[in-house]
């Protein structure tokens, strides 16, 4: 069976769970009793080798087979095939549980797509993972262009230049770059609605959209001149990245998420701070839901002059996840900011900065520190699983407990980036003053 190990963000994870529990019949087709079998073994494999907390092979063999009979019964089945009786020869156990399975797919076929998904998730669930999930293929879809960094909207990313909500970053050859959007215009209206007043989030979320419809924009161009754009929304990986300089030698970096290419995306920016004279940092983890554990790794890395990242844990065996050398290391001064959302591969980072000096401003963060694997299955199917447990480079767990900020400041979320940021506000002092004083961190 292929393999792909990401490490899901989760948001991502939590919404695809609620998915697929509020909706297993949703977004699949009838299932071959082929295909049960294959699922079935599939997912048995993977639970078997790669599940964080390993199961009893017996307890996952009954829990298949007799979630498939009720799966029957609440299908209208009213005579469904008996149950297997197991020898505790694992091969043969397993023949008669993908025997079972098929057997109830084809005995309900318009529910066969729904029975299998019950199945798959009770198997999911004999080994406690509660961010395990099952994907059926156009949950699978959607969930890989999550990974990938895709939203479905114009190809933007923006952020407040001189009090003015401007374009920052346009995606190559996405809808905005089509009509001529170019970094540096500034946008003033969305769908009739003046933006003057919305923070960044707020405007990116009013960008965002089904796939096929349309937003129409006022936009300002940098080289003069208003015009009014109209722009279908499509899948479209957008610069998860927002950097600018706020004040002469200080440097601000929001990261939203850890998609693919987020570290070359960080390390572009970090360039171009180096460039603009930046000798401190602000790095903004606050509302980052996490993403991708290897580009958490790559990112830290920037930030990191050489030694470990964080520690892996899988099945009691503790491994180093070592600094990747980058293009650009930024060794100044940094503050990070974080608060309740700040999770999983966020996590990492902000952990990794702590342990080597870094002051945290914020919120306690979210406490998610597991690594899920990714499993594409027969027919596009797709599984995920909790395969590890991670922990910041000095060993301090994260998982259940969250980072403890270095200078505790509570606020709304709502009012990250607005002019009532305060959180922003005390980061800039800190790090304002470190810089004065020559302290601060030094990787």
């Amino acid at each position: 069976m292929m393999r792909v190990t990401v490490r899901s963000c989760l948001l991502a994870a939590l919404a695809a769970a609620v998915l697929s529990a509020a909706w297993p019949g949703a977004l699949a087709a009838q299932v071959s009793s082929d295909l049960a079998d294959a699922l079935v073994r599939e997912t048995y494999e993977a639970i078997r080798e790669d599940a964080l907390r390993p199961p009893d092979v017996l307890t996952l063999l009954h829990e298949t087979v007799l979630t498939a009979q009720q799966a029957l019964a609440a299908a209208g089945v009213t005579e469904p095939p008996p149950l297997p009786a197991f020898i505790g020869q694992e091969d043969r156990d397993l023949t008669a549980a993908a025997a079972y399975v098929q057997a109830a797919a084809t005995a309900a076929p318009r529910d066969s797509d729904r029975i299998v998904a019950t199945v798959l998730r009770a198997m999911i669930r004999a080994v406690a993972d509660p961010l395990g999930a099952v994907f059926m293929p156009l949950e699978f879809t959607r969930y890989h262009r999550e990974l990938r960094g895709e939203h479905t909207g114009i190809g933007v990313q923006i952020d407040v230049v001189r009090g003015q909500i401007a374009f920052s970053d346009v995606t190559v050859g996405g809808p905005a770059a089509r009509v001529g959007i170019s970094p540096g215009d500034v946008l003033l209206e969305a769908d009739g609605r003046p933006v003057a007043d919305s923070t960044p989030d707020q405007v990116m979320d009013r960008l965002h959209g089904a796939v096929g419809t349309t937003v129409a924009l006022v936009v300002r161009r940098a080289a003069g001149g208003i015009v009014q754009l109209s722009l279908v929304r499509e899948p479209v990986r957008e610069n998860p990245t927002r950097w600018k300089m706020v004040e002469p030698h200080l440097g601000y970096l929001r990261l939203l998420e850890f998609s693919e290419e987020t570290s070359s995306d960080v390390s572009r920016s970090v360039g171009g701070l180096l460039e603009a004279g930046a000798t401190a940092l602000l790095l903004d983890l606050r509302e980052n839901g996490g993403g991708l554990l290897d580009e958490a790794v790559a990112v830290a890395s920037g930030f990191l002059s050489d030694g470990i990242v964080a520690m892996e844990e899988r099945r009691g065996s503790l491994n180093a996840l070592s600094v990747i050398p980058q293009a650009h290391r930024f060794s100044g001064p940094v503050v990070v900011l974080v608060n309740n959302f700040t999770a999983s591969a966020s996590e990492v980072v902000a952990g990794a900065l702590q342990d080597t000096g870094a002051t945290l401003v914020g919120e306690r963060t979210f406490g998610k520190a597991t690594v899920q694997t990714i499993y594409p299955l027969r027919g596009g199917w797709g599984l995920r699983l909790t395969t590890a447990r991670y922990y910041t480079r000095r060993g301090r767990q994260i998982d259940g407990q969250g980072l403890r900020p270095d200078l505790s400041v509570p606020m709304d979320e709502e009012l990250i980036q607005s002019p009532r940021d305060v959180q922003l506000r005390e980061a800039t002092a800190v790090l304002r003053a470190q810089l004065a004083a020559g302290t601060g961190r030094r990787p």
